[in-house]
Order: structure tokens, then sequence, then C-alpha cells
């Protein structure tokens, strides 16, 4: 699968200079969690001992790749680095999403060019949309209390937003090209008719995707116990179909098949050391199961377990032959083969502690690969999380960690802030800035 897709950029090869930094307040912290963060653009501006008049070479030598966008929602910083030419990672800029309100930055998402990223800050109750070239702040939107992921439409006529703290799916038009923005639609899924007939009487909107067809699937949660699945068709923003916890249990992550009519979701849960196994046995050892939802069948296809604890996100590499999911609270997790979905490698470790002890051990949270297929990048949370149940999402590591994706080796580290008790990574976004075949990130 070598195919261009929706979200494979062809931009000039150098991109503009650095620009001015955007961001948020602080606030509390946010009681809501579940999933998928930022980086920022800039091709080091262009390196000095280039000769200008040689515009070939210039465009070779100071052409950045791609840039990571990772969300630390612990002090409310999204720090942007592009990769160097000896293999590391080099920051290039930051941006303060409290300067604007925004506290807890918890994930990212961008355009179908990549031209503009969304921020969803659930403190904060708003989503930031941000001009990534030079980063400027171009909308501050007040979509609600728990506002945990904001994601363009297809066709980037829309942003939708799963809003935890009023159990609302928030529509905003954005007209990109004038850069307008407006709330004009919601879902409340409290009095909603399709929903209530499907038995879901509890939870609200983690994250979402969006299918092949037309559709969007959302996840409910933030509990496995609230744990639920609604399907939106993204047109006409109404609720197509919903499946109760007894069906389809899901409470955390959401990707589509890169071609095929086919959706991947998990459903996770921490254990609890202070449930006796013999009276409840799936609160006391927790849950990790995936799910593989036929979009154009409407049903479950496949479930199965993702070898530890506490399953929350995932990540198709480039060529779409691998989907890499991880375990929160037991730090490892398994690569998939997309076209059988059987296991075809195990990831025993993605922070570098590791240990029976969840307080002893790293908290892996979200997932995304680089855009030429060499690496996945994978956040680490941090010992004071601001999100998720503690006993699962308490790190030690805070940053991200660099997977060689042909080798499944961790190859770096990367801790913009780490000795920080603060510091808490969860949110990441990888922007492509230069051309690339491949599946570089959905809506597909």
């Amino acid at each position: 699968m070598n195919e261009t897709t929706r979200r494979t950029f062809v931009a000039g090869a150098t991109a503009a200079g650095i620009g001015a930094l955007a961001g948020c307040a602080d606030e509390e912290t946010d009681p809501t969690d579940d999933d998928t963060a930022p980086t920022d653009d800039d091709a080091d501006s262009a390196d000095d001992e280039t000769d200008s008049t040689d515009d070939e070479t210039t465009d070779e030598e100071t052409a950045a790749t791609y840039e990571i966008w990772g969300a630390d929602q612990g002090t409310n910083t999204i720090y942007i680095h592009q990769p160097t030419d000896d293999g590391g990672f080099e920051q290039v800029d930051e941006i303060d999403t409290g300067a604007e309100g925004g506290e807890v930055p918890h994930m990212v998402d961008y355009t179908s060019d990549y031209e503009y990223a969304a921020v969803a800050c659930t403190a904060g109750a708003r989503v930031l949309v941000y001009r990534t070239e030079d980063r400027e702040l171009v909308a501050n939107l007040e979509t609600g209390a728990g506002s945990h992921f904001a994601g363009f439409s297809p066709d980037d006529e829309y942003i939708h937003v799963d809003v935890i703290g009023e159990e609302k799916i928030v529509r905003v038009d954005a007209d990109l090209d004038n850069e307008e923005f407006e709330q004009v639609a919601e879902i409340d899924v409290r009095e909603n008719e399709t929903i209530l007939d499907a038995g879901i009487e509890s939870g609200a909107p983690i994250c979402h995707q969006y299918a092949q067809d037309g559709r969007s699937l959302h996840t409910i949660g933030p509990s496995y116990y609230d744990g639920a699945l609604v399907i939106v068709d993204h047109d006409d923003f109404s609720v197509d179909r919903a499946y109760s916890h007894d069906e389809i249990p899901t409470n955390c992550g959401t990707v589509s098949h890169p071609t095929e009519e086919k959706f991947y979701l998990t459903a996770g849960l921490p254990s609890d050391p202070d449930v006796d196994p013999d009276e409840d046995p799936v609160a006391a050892e927790g849950v990790g199961d995936f799910y593989v939802y036929d979009t154009a069948d409407d049903e479950v296809t496949t479930v199965d377990s993702t070898g530890g604890v506490d399953a929350h996100g995932f990540w198709f590499t480039p060529d779409g032959e691998e989907l890499w999911v991880l375990n929160r609270e037991t730090n490892d997790g398994l690569i998939l083969d997309p076209e059988t979905d059987e296991v075809i490698d195990e990831i025993d470790a993605f922070g570098p502690e590791q240990s029976d002890d969840p307080a002893d051990s790293d908290a892996p949270d979200i997932m995304w690969a680089s855009p030429d297929g060499e690496y996945m990048f994978v956040t680490l949370r941090g010992p004071n999380p601001l999100s998720g149940d503690p006993h699962a999402a308490t790190g030690i590591n805070p940053g991200y960690a660099v997977f060689d994706i042909e080798s499944r080796e961790r190859v770096d580290v990367v801790q913009p802030d780490g000795d920080n008790a603060d510091s808490d990574f969860h949110g990441i976004g990888v922007r492509p800035v230069g051309e690339f075949d491949g599946f570089t990130s959905p809506p597909y």
C-alpha cells in the first residue's frame, strides 16, 4: 500500500521561519481522560552556511521533513521538534497554550493539508486552532468543560469536539479561507433518542475518527463501565446508530483502516489492587481489549486482548501494513497485521522503566508515526498525571519515546522538561512538511 491519500501532504521543501508563540492560561487539573497532541513547523530557518544563490542546494539542505508536536498537558506547553541529520531531534519552537486559557492541552488534530492544528484543552474547556506554519493562534473556541478531542471532518469544513464534561458532541463550522469558526450544532448524549434507545444511560463522548463511509465513530467513557459506541453521520450531524456497554464497551482509541471498510477501537480499564479478584475479577485485573468493527455490515468482527492492562492509543504505519497498539498500565503492547488482525509482534516496554508495579513503571499513552515510516513516537506520562486513573497513568519519564519501526527498538526518549514533576505528556501529532506517499494520519 503506497498510494497517495487524503492526508498525504505535498509542500515546498522549505518551511517558513519560526513564528509567534500562542496559547492559553492555566487552571486546575482535568478529571477526564482517554485518548490521542501537536508539533511545530519550520525548517530550522535555513542553515546560514548554505549558499543562498543555489536554490536547489538550499532546498535540499534546509528542508524540514516533518515536525513533532508533543503536548505537555502538565505545563500547558506544546513542544515542537524536528529530526536532525545525525538521527536526533531538535526543538525548534514551543507554544504556551496556557496564555489563552488552554489549560491541559490534551490532543491534537490537523487539517488534511496540515496547515491548521486543533488542540483540545480539557481543563481549559476550549479548543485552540493554530496556523501551523507560523504557530499563530487563529481561533479560541469555548466548546465546554472536558473538551477532550477535536477532529477536523474529512472535507475540513467542520471541527467535531468530544466534550466530556457536558456529555456532548459539538460541531464547529470551519471557514479556513477566512479563518472564521462558529459553533453551529451539538448532540447531547443524554437527550438523543437513538442513544437512549440503545440503553446508553451514562458516560460521555471521548474520542472519534472518521470512517470511509461518511460517518464518525465515537467511543463513550471515560470509565470502562461507561464504555459504549455512538456512530454519527457527519454530513447531517445526526446519530446513525449506537451500541451499549453490553454490546461494545469501547472507551478509548479510535482509528479507521486506511483502505478497507473496517474500524479499530480500544477498551481499557486499570487494575484495582483493592478489589478481591474472586469477587470481581474484571475490576481486580483490569481490561485491555481491541475491537474491529465492519462499517459496511455494521457489526463487530473481532474482539481480542491487547496482551496487557488499560488498552489505550494506537497508530498505523504509513504503509498501512502494521497497527501498533499500547497498554498504559503495563507499559507494553502489540503489533497487528491489519490484513488478518492477528498479532505479528509484541513490544515489551514503550517507556524505559518497566516493572510489575505500575508505580515504578512508565505509562505510555498516545502514538503517531513519522511520515517516512522510520519511527513511532509514543508519549510518556509524568509522575503527577492530570488525566486517567493515577494507578495506571502515573509515569517516570515524561516526554515521548522514539521507536525504530523496523527493529522495534527504542532509540531515544525526548524529554524537554524531564526534571519537572509537573511535566505530563499526553497528546502528540506529526506534521509532514515535505513530500510523502503513505497514510500519514486519519481520516485516510
